[in-house]
Parts: C-alpha cells; structure tokens; sequence
C-alpha cells in the first residue's frame, strides 16, 4: 500500500510518498536517489519557500519525514470530531483566530483515543458519555514557538456523544469559544480551519 506522509508549514506543505500516483502538477517533484540539494533541513525550507509545495519521492517516507525534522522537538497529540448522537450537531471551538477541533498532547501511558477522550472533555467541558466511531487519520505540521521548532502528528478520531450539550471552553489553553455547528455549516467554514485540519476533513468526511 502506498505510503504518504504530508507536513504543512504555514500555508506550505512538503509530501514524503514512495508512490508516483500522488504526482502534483503544482509541485515541486525530487527524488533523493538523484539529487543532492535537499541533503538537509536548511536546503529542504529554502527549496520549499522559493516552490511552495514539495513532493518528496523516497522507499522510506515515514523515516525520511523524520530524518529531515530530527532537530525538531516531536510532540503527539489527539484529538477529535464530536457528534451529538441522533442530531445533526458537531462540536467545535475558536482558538488562535481559526475554527477548529478540540485537541492535545498525548500523556505518559496513554492510548491517542484514550487522549482524544480527555482532551474532548478538559476542553470543551461536556461531561456525558463518548464513543468511539472511527479513525479519521493523521496530520503533520511544523511550527516555532519561544524560539523553539517542533513537529507535531496529530490523531484525529470522529466520536460520539451523548449528554448535556451544556459547554465551557477551557480559555487557558487559547479556547475562545466552544460551540455545535451543523455539518453543513461546518463543511462551509473550512477554510476558517487549518490547512491539514481542512484537507483531512475534506477526504474523509
């Protein structure tokens, strides 16, 4: 089965894949059998900012992806898209001025699902009962913060709920709001998300 493996930067992305299906026309395509200008992290940025978009073909994308951001501090989280059971609502939040999907990092010992529980509920508040409905997928992205670079995987899960709707945003964690929008609503608003958040929504629900 092909693999891929998609890292956003800000509005730029770089896919390490060992397929030739995910071709982009758009793209800047590299093969690292036989080129040399990407021999580091350094290289690989400044050839992403002058393209915009990367496509890295190589046999081992997921250690390739990782050898490039071995410098990077590597952090998990977990997160999730909440339903109401029987009803046409979704939960979501406000943070850092983009729509987004209650989410955090994966503690000492737990599962991602078991983090996507908890983080669904420190976050959001609600306080009835979560299921388990389906994995949605994993996202990529780099970011710096205090002078600091990290790479992040995010899990993603789609859940169900059933409870009190009643919600309270954690605000210490940057959570201005926490709300339920209807799917339609939501698939509208995409573009309020970010760009790794948008796309694997996009492809999978």
């Amino acid at each position: 089965m092909p693999q891929k493996y998609k890292v956003f930067l800000d509005n730029y992305w770089i896919l390490f894949t060992d397929s030739r299906s995910f071709s982009n026309a758009k793209a800047q395509e590299i093969s690292l059998n036989d080129h040399s200008e990407i021999a580091d992290l350094n290289a690989l940025l400044a050839l992403l900012t002058q393209k915009g978009t990367l496509v890295i073909y190589t046999q081992t994308p997921l250690e390739t992806m990782r050898s490039f951001f071995k410098y990077f501090k590597f952090v998990r989280t977990a997160g999730a898209l909440v339903k109401q059971t029987d009803t046409d609502a979704y939960l979501w939040m406000q943070r850092f001025g983009h729509l987004d999907l209650p989410k955090g990092k994966i503690e000492k010992g737990e599962s991602e699902l078991q983090a996507a529980f908890r983080e669904v509920e420190e976050e959001t508040g609600i306080t009835g009962e979560l299921n388990f409905e389906r994995f949605l997928g994993q996202t990529y992205h780099v970011y710096e913060m205090k002078g600091k670079s990290y790479l992040k995987e995010n899990h993603w899960f789609a859940l169900n709920y059933n409870g009190d709707t009643t919600l309270s945003p954690q605000t210490e964690e940057g959570i201005d709001s926490v709300f339920w929008l209807d799917e339609s609503t939501w698939k509208a608003r995409l573009e309020e998300c970010y760009e790794g958040l948008k796309e694997l929504l996009q492809s999978t629900c």
